[in-house]
């Protein structure tokens, strides 16, 4: 068993940890097209492999990965997308929960990324923070982050997120079905979103032959950045607590 796993925890061993360290992790992604050489669900696998590093540094207790977020490239093969509404509510139902528990720091972590899913959780984290003494500390998993001597910056499916795949779980990278330039698989019919975003068509070009310049070395290095920001801000956030 791994103690920071809330699902495989028993309820003295949450309480034990909630009393010494009452920081919970949530993470959030969705199914969304990656191009051909990435898996459907990577915004939400990767964001578990790096909130399993974090747990494990901070002491945190991680929840169960989750898989909803909101407008994504909904036009294309495999992607599944939810209301901002809805979003929003299951977000502070989850902070309910976990408040309910003792939890004094949420660390609320999307792999899913664009202004409208950080619009999304950060509306929701501040709502509930309004009328609560909690604090949550809700992002995309780069903020922050400072990438100047890094190889790699934040994208959909290129040389960072393919890296951090590399990394984080290789039997799912298909490299060899990876070409620099593709059709875009706009397959299905636009689906109405407040914010008019619409899925690019056309041809996807990606920013380097990724066979050459993507590798795990480098999501390695992507993953330590994160993890050294986060738990920075995890201790500065629990100092705020006091």
């Amino acid at each position: 068993m791994s103690a920071h796993n809330m699902e495989e925890m028993t309820p003295a061993e949450l309480t034990a940890v909630i009393r010494r360290r009452p920081v919970f992790i949530l993470t959030t992604g969705i199914l969304e097209w990656h191009g051909d050489h990435l898996p459907l669900g990577l915004d939400a696998l990767k964001m578990r492999g790096i909130a399993e590093r974090l747990a494990e540094r901070t002491e945190a207790i991680l929840l169960p990965q989750n898989w909803f977020g909101v407008v994504g490239y909904d036009e294309m093969t495999g992607t599944i997308t939810f209301s901002k509404d809805l979003v929003k509510r299951i977000a502070s139902e989850f902070f309910e929960n976990l408040e309910k528990m003792g939890a004094r720091l949420i660390v609320f972590l999307t792999g899913h990324y664009g202004p409208y899913q950080v619009e999304t959780i950060t509306e929701a984290a501040q709502e509930y923070m309004a009328r609560s003494s909690i604090r949550i500390i809700a992002q995309p998993e780069y903020e922050g982050v400072d990438w100047s001597q890094c190889e790699a910056s934040p994208d959909h499916a290129d040389k960072y997120e393919t890296s951090l795949a590399m990394a984080l779980f290789p039997h799912l990278v298909r490299m060899e079905h990876f070409r620099q330039e593709i059709e875009i698989p706009y397959e299905y019919a636009y689906r109405d979103n407040p914010w008019g975003f619409r899925s690019p068509q056309g041809t996807w070009r990606y920013s380097c032959d990724l066979r050459e310049e993507a590798s795990a070395e480098l999501g390695e290095q992507i993953i330590g950045l994160i993890v050294d920001h986060l738990s920075m801000r995890i201790d500065d956030e629990l100092a705020r607590c006091r």
